[in-house]
């Protein structure tokens, strides 16, 4: 700012001497060209801090992004990995020992069902960590496909599960290009949370105005309100924080997308999730 500044003022004197040295009512030129430089150097001054601010705020954004996205990553690592395993290792001394073989645990299956999660951890954390990567790349996604196409992978994969869908035929949105895993995301929270062997899911894509989104409500036992409120705020405490890292996943992939998530329990069972989004005219 100092340099452009000073440029300025230089450019300034040299040319606007040259230029009045010589005319009429010299005195009166050069107090006029005086305040026309006060004028000129403030709205200069302005615009540069303006854009300083602005730069600003879009670094103080992505670095508080980047803390809460830490702080998730650090309590995935103390744990949920920690957590697997210990139990991948617990079970390794039955399967050594066997002294119990009665147990109704199979050791074998116990410990591939570990390893898998955590597989699938390491997948979300480094889709998480790209998602924060590439934001400002937006895509033109079909809402009404993204949430077909996750339906349909939940039923194959979840065969008891009843979804029932609301969907124009088709509705585009320019969005990050992960936003269909945030919908993946939100059905297989649905069903691997709910506490019946019949699990019901409603999936409701709309448009009201220019603002577009889709709603995941379903009949399971609702978010605890402090994982509620850490995904709402944005940042996890050791009082208030998430189970898993796969609705961590959906706040950045909608935080990327430049829209917004609302968690909300109307009954005393269910949970219904709202991803909006900005649709330009």
């Amino acid at each position: 700012m100092a340099l452009i500044y000073a440029a300025f003022g230089f450019l300034w004197v040299a040319t606007s001497d040259s230029l009045v040295e010589g005319l009429p009512s010299h005195e009166l030129i050069q107090t006029a060209k005086g305040w026309l430089f006060v004028v000129l150097s403030a709205l200069l001054v302005y615009v540069l801090v303006d854009r300083s601010q602005t730069e600003l705020d879009r670094t103080s954004e992505q670095l508080e992004s980047t803390l809460a996205h830490t702080s998730v990553l650090h309590r995935i690592l103390r744990h949920d990995i920690r957590n697997a395993c210990t139990a991948i290792l617990g079970y390794a001394e039955l399967v050594e020992s066997r002294d119990d073989p009665d147990a109704n645990t199979d050791p074998v299956e116990a410990i591939r069902e570990r390893a898998n999660r955590l597989v699938e951890v390491s997948d979300e954390v480094a889709l998480l960590r790209t998602v924060e990567l590439a934001e400002g790349n937006e895509v033109d996604v079909d809402l009404s496909s993204a949430v077909a196409d996750a339906v349909e992978d939940l039923e194959i994969e979840h065969s008891p599960v009843r979804v029932s869908v609301t969907s124009p035929e088709t509705l585009t949105v320019r969005a990050h290009p992960a936003l269909p895993r945030s919908i993946t995301e939100l059905l297989d929270n649905a069903v691997v949370h709910a506490d019946c062997d019949e699990p019901k899911i409603h999936v409701a894509v709309w448009q009201l105005g220019e603002v577009v989104g889709v709603t995941v409500a379903d009949n399971g036992p609702g978010i605890p309100d402090a994982e509620r409120e850490a995904l709402l705020s944005g940042a996890e405490t050791p009082l208030s924080h998430t189970s898993g890292v796969g609705l961590w996943l959906v706040r950045a992939i909608v935080d990327a997308s430049g829209g917004s998530l609302d968690i909300s329990t109307p009954k005393a069972h269910g949970t219904v999730v709202t991803v909006s989004l900005p649709r330009p005219a």
